[in-house]
């Protein structure tokens, strides 16, 4: 008969194991921000290990924003939402971005593809309320083009198409991407005029307020593409 290579079962860190029946607590014991952690000694007997297991566990839960831990206090549990999960990121992802502008084309890419989506999406769900917030982003960026609010007055644009969705998640994305880029976004906006860059956001909210998702798509497509290239060329 052949012989099968021996496949060895890893087994787990008992820190691993202890980080695990942490997160079973948290969700069968429905603690909610603000609620105290178990003391150490007293997780030390639950789950028959020593201090520096339960700290490595518990300095765990800490790097993923899911609790704080204070000298001499208990843990508390810490609000998780999309924003916060994002945060735990962040420094990763602007280190990844420094390293190699091939990164940041990688990531306009992407953008591209979801921001177009996102305009399909607000044309087809905008209601008046949104276009007014829309609007008033859009006159932001008119009576900034002259002095330095304009970068911000462009994000809040593109935050407000985000809005619309009505998704968490894709606002918080977008937000994410825009903190990520923010070290270079003033030097991608000098390849192009601030005028031309207004009026390729006009055409995304004439879109949007036309009702017309095949157009706002388009738009966003035509705009976040003429970034690409500009800061290529």
């Amino acid at each position: 008969m052949p012989v099968t290579k021996s496949r060895l079962i890893q087994r787990k860190k008992l820190s691993d194991e202890v980080f695990e029946q942490l997160l079973n607590m948290i969700r069968e014991e429905d603690l909610q921000p603000g609620d105290q952690m178990p003391p150490e000694r007293e997780l030390m007997t639950l789950f028959g290990v020593g201090r520096p297991v339960v700290r490595e566990a518990m300095q765990r839960l800490s790097g993923m924003g899911m609790i704080t831990i204070r000298h001499g206090e208990r843990a508390c549990i810490e609000r998780i939402d999309m924003h916060s999960m994002i945060e735990q990121i962040d420094v990763a992802a602007r280190h990844m971005l420094s390293s190699s502008s091939k990164n940041i084309d990688h990531l306009l890419e992407a953008r591209i593809f979801f921001e177009s989506g996102l305009a399909r999406m607000a044309a087809e769900k905008a209601n008046a309320i949104d276009l007014t917030r829309l609007k008033v982003a859009l006159k932001a960026m008119h009576d900034a083009v002259e002095n330095d609010d304009f970068v911000m007055a462009d994000m809040a644009f593109h935050q407000e198409v985000a809005r619309i969705s009505g998704n968490p998640i894709y606002l918080a994305v977008s937000q994410a991407v825009f903190q990520w880029m923010s070290d270079y976004r003033q030097e991608m906006l000098r390849f192009k005029t601030r005028e031309v860059t207004l009026q390729e956001h006009e055409n995304i909210y004439r879109s949007i307020t036309e009702r017309d998702p095949l157009a706002a798509e388009k738009a966003m497509c035509d705009h976040l593409n003429n970034v690409l290239e500009d800061k290529n060329s």
